[in-house]
Parts: C-alpha cells; sequence; structure tokens
C-alpha cells in the first residue's frame, strides 16, 4: 500500500498539522508502508522542490509548494509527482485556513479531484469550520456558513471510502451534514524519552505545553488548587514550556499575585518537552473541553501519563457530548476537591503514533477489502 498524504504546510515545528502528517508517515515507514507528503500551499517554501524531512530518524518525502506559487501551476506539479509515486490511496489531511489565507478554499474541491482519478480518498478532519460557538460573532457565522458548504462539496466530489476526524463533537456535525466518520484520535508529536516521577516531593507541578486560550477562570482555579495541597502540606507551582502566546503574561501574573511560583521555559527540544511533562504532577489544558481531544498538548500529556485537568471557559455549540468519552477532567467553581480525588479513575489514553497509524491502515484495508 502507498499513501499520500496532501496538507498545506510542512515547514517542520511550525505547522500542527504537517508535524502530524510527518511523524504518521515516518510510522507508517517503520510498520513496513510507504508514504510522502504534498504540501499544496506551503507558506514557508520559496520554490517548488521535493525535499526529506528527517523524524524519528526516518527520512520523510516531502513535495513542497509554495503558496506564492500560481493556484493552476501547483496542481499542475502536484498532479505529476502524483502519478510518478503512483499510490493507491490519497489522503486529505484538513483544515481549512491551510488551503486558503482566508480559510474559504472555494476551489479546493473540485481541483483535488483533478488529482485522484483511478484513487481512493481518505479524509481527515482536524478541523471543520469556525462559529460553532453560540457566542461567535455574525461574520464568523457566515465564514464557517461558507466553510460547510465546502465541505460538502469536497465530499461529494471526492467520495471518500473513509472519512476521520478526531473528536465527537466532529464526527456529531459531520453526521448532521449526513456523513458517517470513525474517530482516529490524535497522537503525541512528544514521544516519551524517559519515564520519572517523584511522589515524594513536597511540590505539586502543573504544567502547560503550548498554546495558552483567554478566558480561563484561573483565579478560582489557583484558590482552590492552593488550598486543597496546602491542606495536606504541600506547596504548587506553575511550569510553561513551548510557545504559549500572548496570554501566557496574565497567567504568569495571576500566579505570581497569589505568592505561587512559576517558571516559563519557552521553546525546547522534544526530550526536554518529554523530561518536563513526565517530572510534572499534572497538566493543565485550556482549550474548551469537547475541543480538547483535538489538543496536540493533551495527547502529549497523556502519552506521559499526566492526569490532565481543563482550565477554560465554555464552549457551547448545542451539542451534548458526554464526558465519559473525553479523558480530561473539567475544572468547574467548586469541584477542584471531587477531580483530584476521582483523577486515577480517568481512563487511561494510549494515543502512540504506532498505535494510531495501524488504527488508520485497518480502516483503510476494512473499507477497501470488504
Amino acid at each position: 500500500m502507498k499513501i499520500i498524504f496532501i496538507c498545506g504546510s510542512v515547514e517542520q515545528g511550525r505547522d500542527g498539522v504537517g508535524d502530524y502528517t510527518r511523524r504518521l508517515c515516518a510510522t507508517l515507514y517503520k510498520l513496513g508502508y510507504s508514504a510522502g507528503i504534498i504540501a499544496i500551499n506551503d507558506s514557508s517554501a520559496t520554490k517548488a522542490e521535493a525535499v526529506t524531512q528527517k523524524e524519528d530518524d526516518i527520512n520523510v518525502e516531502v513535495y513542497r509548494l509554495p503558496s506564492t506559487l500560481a493556484r493552476k501551476e501547483r496542481y499542475k506539479l502536484a498532479q505529476e509527482w502524483i502519478e510518478e509515486k503512483n499510490p493507491k490511496w490519497l489522503s486529505l489531511q484538513f483544515v481549512p485556513y491551510s488551503f486558503s489565507e482566508k480559510g474559504i478554499p472555494f476551489s479546493l474541491a473540485s481541483e483535488l479531484k483533478g488529482l485522484g482519478k483511478g484513487r481512493n480518498w481518505h479524509i481527515m478532519f482536524h478541523e471543520l469550520w469556525i462559529g460553532m460557538d453560540d457566542s461567535s460573532s455574525i461574520k464568523e457565522k457566515i465564514i464557517g456558513l461558507l466553510q460547510r458548504l465546502i465541505i460538502k462539496s469536497m465530499v461529494f466530489q471526492l467520495k471518500p471510502i473513509t472519512i476521520h476526524t478526531q473528536t465527537h463533537i466532529y464526527k456529531h456535525h459531520l453526521k448532521d451534514l449526513g456523513y458517517q466518520s470513525s474517530l482516529l484520535p490524535l497522537f503525541s508529536n512528544i514521544p516519551v524519552y524517559k519515564e520519572h516521577k517523584n511522589s515524594e516531593k513536597d511540590d505539586i507541578t502543573f504544567v502547560i505545553f503550548g498554546g495558552i486560550h483567554a478566558n480561563a477562570p484561573i483565579k478560582k482555579f489557583i484558590k482552590e488548587a492552593s488550598e486543597y495541597f496546602s491542606k495536606i502540606g504541600k506547596t504548587i507551582s506553575l511550569i510553561t514550556i513551548g510557545r504559549n502566546g500572548k496570554e501566557l503574561d496574565n497567567w504568569i501574573h495571576i500566579w505570581n499575585s497569589s505568592g505561587l511560583s512559576t517558571k516559563q521555559m519557552g521553546e525546547q527540544s522534544k526530550e526536554v518537552i518529554s523530561t518536563t511533562l513526565s517530572n510534572a504532577d499534572y497538566g493543565i489544558c485550556t482549550t474548551p473541553l469537547v475541543l480538547s481531544e483535538k489538543s496536540g498538548s493533551v495527547a502529549a500529556m497523556h502519552l506521559h501519563n499526566l492526569p490532565v485537568i481543563c482550565v477554560a471557559r465554555n464552549w457551547n455549540t448545542g451539542v451534548q457530548v458526554s464526558k465519559k468519552e473525553i479523558s480530561v477532567m473539567n475544572y468547574q467553581e467548586g469541584n477542584f476537591h471531587n477531580m483530584i480525588v476521582n483523577a486515577n479513575t480517568i481512563h487511561k489514553v494510549d494515543n502512540s503514533a504506532n498505535k494510531i497509524a495501524k488504527l488508520l491502515l485497518d480502516s483503510l484495508k476494512i473499507n477497501i477489502d470488504g
């Protein structure tokens, strides 16, 4: 079996879907399958170029097509590369803003259809549309409506044999559009280098990895956490690591104002990130609960056996998702004690790249071979 993945950009360490796809390719290669990537709207590339990018000591074949190149020329070159490689499957890694700066890639469906004649299509929906949240602006809802129409056109034209997504809420929305999809959980881009936990220490360490979302109930969370652990003779501290964004300053200010220590590590190597996660006691996720399944940071924390607490704003689309289906504890005012007491009852998540790659392969085989 040969698979070519189609995504927007593949600049290493700068594009989450690109990083995900490259690691998936490397894992498939280790399992005995050949795979490659076309970055068809690469904002970091300066010229059309076939290169290799190293991932997990594997050289992954990548064809980078710069966004500055005329669209017609990009798809012509993509067609030639696909014909040369002659894959059995084409896998679209869909994020609307990967293929259009404004998030409205109107011609995407017809252009992709021309690439896939005689081949099987698979679509992985990393994102669907904006404006789902009840509090979204009119502009976001209008853009979201257009994005839904683009998705419907794409599924109609490509006729994918297999559709995957990462979250229960996206699966529900796809069903509302009339499409059956299966869950393909997100794996961690941070492998475990060395597990280490020191349960005898007096300091309880919370860690945030990656982007921090605004409007989380930080003050209430810190107050309850500090009071809970002080009763058992422990103090709490916060470590932040990775690219946290502009909301970081607000979090640091509030933690320090509460008399608690913080440490900002910034961007680090995968090994340092792994060590930091392994040494922490709890992970904090600021992505709204129903979207936590698509968080690479949460996936990394799960792989490092960290209990993850969601400290985030409410995000309501009118769709009810069972909290039992989500392996993250959701902080609400007054429930900190119950969360910690029940932390060990949250089911463990095996989201290694190896397992997810096998799930993908099994799904493709089942759907094509009967």
